[in-house]
């Protein structure tokens, strides 16, 4: 099962230096969610991580960026989605450039898996799905229902929203394909040492990680 981390959308003094560590502990990819922030400002984040480390990130803003960094891909947003035009133009002018970037997207509600789609993606998110707390399945998904979009839409489907020690043992059993880290990560007080023993944990399961 694929593990995913994903950044806060603000800026925190001790960030970059937990996500190279994670990256040097077999972290495969983070999702830059940067909205907020100026192509300048997310030119600097890149700038800050080791260049050997570049091919395991993707963009969710300013997608150019992927022609000045050997990127792992870029993540369309609804607002990307709204604009139909620029979205066509700009995908297919960097694709010319960088063909084997990888492309995601979220989906809000199960249903949404079926619909055509304006863009081709490697793997989505789906969610919220489960409770901080419980861990248990939140309002509006069913496991029937979850279990029929993983194994009918013919997507690559992450569970976010809610992921931690008590949910991915429930998110390996619907079958989705990975796992997208956020809260129980970065509301620790130490990241580095939460994503460790996240990834332990899954191992104690016997759930495949990587």
């Amino acid at each position: 099962m694929k593990v995913v981390l994903i950044t806060p959308s603000g800026k925190s003094d001790n960030e970059i230096a937990a996500v190279i560590q994670m990256f040097e502990a077999g972290l495969d990819t983070l999702h830059v969610r940067k909205n907020r922030f100026s192509t300048k400002e997310l030119d600097e984040y890149i700038n800050q991580i080791p260049a050997h480390f570049h091919n395991r990130l993707i963009i969710h803003s300013h997608h150019r960026l992927a022609l000045k960094y050997d990127l792992k891909g870029f993540h369309f947003t609804s607002t990307h989605l709204k604009k139909k035009l620029s979205l066509w133009f700009n995908t297919r002018f960097i694709y010319l450039r960088k063909p084997r970037l990888i492309r995601t997207m979220s989906f809000r509600r199960a249903t949404d898996l079926y619909l055509p789609q304006p863009v081709s993606t490697n793997y989505c998110f789906l969610g919220t799905m489960f409770h901080n707390v419980s861990g248990e399945l939140y309002s509006g998904y069913y496991p029937e229902v979850v279990e029929a979009a993983i194994q009918k839409s013919n997507m690559k489907i992450i569970a976010r929203g809610g992921i931690n020690d008590k949910s991915v043992e429930q998110a390996y059993k619907l079958g989705f394909y990975g796992v997208a880290l956020y809260g129980h990560i970065w509301k620790s007080g130490s990241p580095y040492t939460k994503y460790i023993e996240f990834i332990k944990f899954c191992k104690e399961k016997n759930i495949p990680v990587d």
